[in-house]
């Protein structure tokens, strides 16, 4: 028998069943690891080859009409079929319409409620505003200051009130040439607010 042999039978013969328990342990979960993530690869490649292919194997789906139904009377979605329209035809002449008449409509200056705010450091913007619109007829106006700093004067003005709102932003512009116009909602204590801001 050769040394080499006769050295592995000498060492094989030295081990006891009771020293093979954890290295056969630790051999055995490795083997089960490999198992799980030869199985786990296959499974999402598949998975990436269906969501890529399109291809689901069921066929072409079709819509489920009872449960569109009831979806549809949820949402309040109209389930009837449109027949197509008929081809009416439809009268091609363009009647004339009357001439528009041009009228002049006088402002009422003082027909609004009017507050102008105050959002700068400086002291009395917004009574010298006040007085400078009250001397052209504009209403007296409610005066106060702003909390939030404005970078930009701004005239706010009702939808309903917005005819005023076009010469007074042309009056304020005379001050504050940066000043911009925006709509404030119905329901705004004041039909016009102005807060002055830095520019």
């Amino acid at each position: 028998m050769s040394p080499f042999i006769k050295k592995i039978r000498d060492s094989v013969s030295g081990v006891k069943p009771k020293d093979l328990i954890y290295p056969g342990i630790v051999f055995l979960f490795a083997i089960i690891v490999g198992i799980i993530f030869i199985l786990s690869t296959r499974f999402i490649a598949r998975s990436i080859d269906t969501a890529f292919s399109g291809d689901t194997g069921k066929g072409s789906s079709s819509l489920n009409i009872e449960n569109y139904t009831l979806v549809s009377r949820k949402l309040g979605i109209s389930t009837e079929v449109r027949k197509e329209s008929a081809n009416v035809p439809v009268e091609t002449s363009i009647p004339s319409a009357p001439l528009a008449t041009t009228t002049t409509q006088v402002l009422d200056k003082k027909a609004f409620t009017l507050n102008i705010l105050n959002s700068t450091a400086k002291s009395g913007l917004a009574g010298a505003m006040a007085q400078s619109l009250e001397s052209v007829g504009y209403p007296k106006a409610k005066t106060g200051n702003e909390k939030t700093l404005y970078a930009t004067t701004t005239v706010a003005v009702k939808e309903s009130k917005s005819a005023i709102g076009e010469a007074l932003i042309n009056t304020v512009r005379e001050t504050y040439p940066d000043a911009v116009s925006t709509t404030s909602p119905e329901t705004a204590l004041f039909d016009v607010i102005i807060t002055i801001g830095t520019k």
